[in-house]
Order: structure tokens, then C-alpha cells, then sequence
């Protein structure tokens, strides 16, 4: 049974009359005029029925029409499969917003050049925005016979996860644009692309009660013993500047200290998207920025995102691995384990969203927060502010950065 479309509403009445479906059951059999040489064989069509019955004049307008049809099929037909394409980008993990630089290896087995290739869904697309949807990868407006030939292009990425999504085809529609051929490409690699991380000053508050320095789960800090002088990093304090061999080496040199061990950590990531992609994006943006964060601390964690449990390994494998996690998150959400609430028994660190879909992270950590009995507190990132600048002095560690600096 065919169902009515509501009329857009908002408009005036011969808006929603032009641009309302009202037969939506008889358009599987006019979708051959989405493609225009559906057009132009309803013209050649007419043209002969002119012939017919009216002049002959038509005969030869619906000989032209044809005869640009058989063209316009033939040759973008002939020309994919003429030529052999492999896609590999120079880096295969790379993150949100970072140029990625790409080769195309064109084979052509024939000695008649080709033109108008393109290469079509291989990177991110957004279909709620048709001109990025329809744009391609790449394009070649020409390629030699009986030659194979190398192209280097630069692409940004804008949405995480593994590329292709769906097999990339190439794609042609030369001469005259009237229907495109297309083909699986040949070969290509995958790339993998991670959300955006923005650095975040200074470190967690949360620690544990046994001081050492060596080991699993330690780090550096400012509250244990001496160790050692560095060079001053931003987001030190101005009580831990060593004014003596500042004096000295005419630079600011801090003093090193070691921090208390630092305890299992679980993180838990809401991947619902209850609100758009576009905030579920941010949302992994900032968990990406406090994991990297963290790791980089040194602090041991378990990553809960949907339904998977990750233990986080040292080193750049380690951080790879988590990134990795945020990457397979699907830009409209999956299923989710039940609400997590926060602790009173364990650390935990909690990035969910509001109402208004900004990110909300939610430390716990009972042991630093007995007295308060509060056990926890939130930071809300405002979506229609600068991610950055907020998540620069999301860590409450920052003291005296401006003084310093």
C-alpha cells in the first residue's frame, strides 16, 4: 500500500506542491530518468513517434539522439575496462584533519588514451550532505595508451574509522556525462583513520598511595622526591622551576620529581548517538585526547567502549591499539552496555553526553576525594566552543601556566 509523504512544511503552498510525493509506489519504475540518458531516450523516443505520424525531420532528430546514446554507453563502458587501477596510501594510520598523501597506479592495456576517470568511494562520505557524497576521491583527466602511469594526490580526511567503507569503483562518464560506467578497483589498501587528539596540559589527579619510580604503572610528578632537572615543558608549575640552573644555563629548568603509583583505571566510552554524528564525533575526540593523555602518564587502564574491554599496553603499540578501538566506533553509534555510574570503590574515568549532546567526563576517584564523600566531579565541553582551548585545562594539575610562560 503506497503511503503519501507529508508536505515539507515551512514553505509556501506551491513549494510543497512542486516538491511533494504523492505517488511514491510507481517511482521504481521511473527511477531510469534519475540518469539522463533516460531523458535522452524518452527524446529519441518522441522524436520517432514525429517521424511517424507528423515529419520526417524526426527520423533524423531520434538518429542523433540515438547515436549519442550508443556513445555515451559504449565508450565509459570500454573505457573502465581498459584500464587497471591500484590505490596505496603513503600512511596507513593517520588522524582526523591530517593530509594523507596517496598513488594511483593507472594501468592502460590498450593503445587508445582514456579520459574522465575516477576513483569513487574510497574516503569518508556524509550523506546528509549530497555535493560531498557526489564528489570523488580522485580524477584523471587524461591517461596514455599502453603506459602505466603513477598519480600523486593529497586527501583530508575528516571522519574516523577504516577506509574504504564500501569497495571502491572506477568510474567514468565521458564523453558527454549522460550515464556512468563503473568498476571495482583492482586493488587497494586500507587506511585507518583516528579521531582528531588535542593535547591536554598537565596530568590526572588521580594517583595511588605506594611513591616509587620504577615499574609497572609509574610516572613522573611533583610531589614525590628529588630525581633529577629537565627542561621546563608547558603546564609546570612555577614552584617547580629550579631558579639556580635557571640562573645558570640562561633557560627555565625544572626540578624533577617522582609522583604515587598510579592505580587500575577504568574508562568507560558511551557510543550511543542519541542526538547527530556530529556529536558522537566530538565525543570520541575527547576520549581520544584524555587516552592519549593518560597513556602518555603511564597510567594502566581498562577501556570499556560498547560491549569490548581493552587493557591498555606502554609504548605506541599500546596507544595505537586504543585509538584503534575509538576508530571502529561507526559514525551513527552501536550498542551500548548498560549506564555506568560512577565508583565509589575503584578510579574510574566516564565520557558520556548531555541533554544538549555536549561531552561530559566524569572522574572518580575515591581515595583522593574521601573527605569530600563527593567521590567524583564533572567537566562539561561545550560543543559550540573551542574543543581545544577547553580541553587544554580539562586536568585541574594546571597552576601558574600564564606566570610560568
Amino acid at each position: 500500500m503506497a503511503i503519501v509523504h507529508d508536505a515539507p512544511k515551512g514553505k509556501g503552498w506551491l513549494m510543497r506542491l512542486l516538491t511533494t510525493d504523492f505517488c511514491p509506489g510507481i517511482n521504481r519504475f521511473v527511477y531510469w530518468l534519475k540518469e539522463p540518458v533516460g531523458w535522452f531516450i524518452s527524446a529519441a523516443i518522441a522524436s520517432a513517434s514525429i517521424g511517424q505520424f507528423v515529419a520526417p525531420i524526426g527520423w533524423t532528430i531520434a538518429a542523433s539522439l540515438l547515436l549519442v546514446v550508443c556513445i555515451g554507453i559504449l565508450w565509459p563502458w570500454f573505457a573502465v575496462r581498459s584500464v587497471q587501477c591500484s590505490l596505496y596510501p603513503e600512511t596507513k594510520k593517520i588522524h582526523e584533519g591530517d593530509t594523507c598523501k596517496f598513488s594511483l597506479s593507472v594501468l592502460n592495456r590498450f593503445p587508445i588514451p582514456v579520459w574522465g576517470i575516477a576513483i569513487e568511494g574510497f574516503l569518508d562520505h556524509r550523506p546528509n550532505e549530497s555535493l560531498e557524497y557526489s564528489l570523488p576521491s580522485a580524477a584523471l583527466a587524461f591517461v596514455p595508451g599502453m603506459a602505466k602511469s603513477i598519480y600523486g594526490f593529497k586527501s583530508t580526511p575528516q571522519l574516523r574509522g577504516h577506509y574504504p567503507v564500501t569497495a571502491p569503483q572506477i568510474t567514468c562518464s565521458f564523453p558527454f556525462g549522460i550515464w556512468t560506467a563503473s568498476r571495482p578497483l583492482h586493488e587497494c589498501s586500507r587506511v585507518t583513520v583516528w579521531p582528531r587528539v588535542f593535547p591536554i596540559v598537565g596530568q590526572c589527579e588521580i594517583a595511588g598511595r605506594l611513591s616509587t619510580n620504577q615499574g609497572e604503572g609509574h610516572r613522573q610528578g611533583s610531589t614525590g622526591d628529588f630525581i633529577g632537572v629537565r627542561d621546563y615543558r608547558h603546564g609546570d608549575g612555577i614552584k617547580q622551576v629550579n631558579w639556580i640552573a635557571t640562573a645558570k644555563t640562561d633557560r627555565l629548568i625544572v626540578t624533577e620529581r617522582n609522583a604515587p603509583q598510579c592505580p587500575q583505571l577504568d574508562m568507560y566510552i558511551d557510543v550511543d548517538c542519541p542526538h547527530s554524528a556530529d556529536d558522537l564525533s566530538d565525543r570520541m575526540r575527547v576520549a581520544a585526547s584524555i587516552l592519549a593523555n593518560l597513556h602518555q602518564s603511564k597510567v594502566p587502564m581498562r577501556v570499556h567502549v560498547g560491549r569490548r574491554t581493552v587493557t591498555s599496553k606502554r609504548g605506541d603499540v599500546g596507544l595505537a591499539e586504543l585509538l584503534d578501538l575509538l576508530a571502529e566506533v561507526p559514525a551513527s553509534g552501536m550498542e551500548a552496555s548498560a549506564k555506568t555510574k560512577p565508583s565509589f570503590a575503584h578510579a574510574t574515568v566516564i565520557i558520556s553526553s548531555n541533554s544538549k549532546g555536549n561531552p561530559v567526563v566524569c572522574v572518580s576517584h575515591p581515595e583522593m576525594q574521601s573527605r569530600s564523600k563527593m567521590g567524583h566531579h564533572h567537566q562539561v565541553i561545550d560543543r559550540q566552543l573551542e574543543l581545544a582551548s577547553q580541553l587544554a585545562i580539562l586536568w585541574a594539575e594546571q597552576r601558574n601556566v600564564s606566570k610560568v610562560a
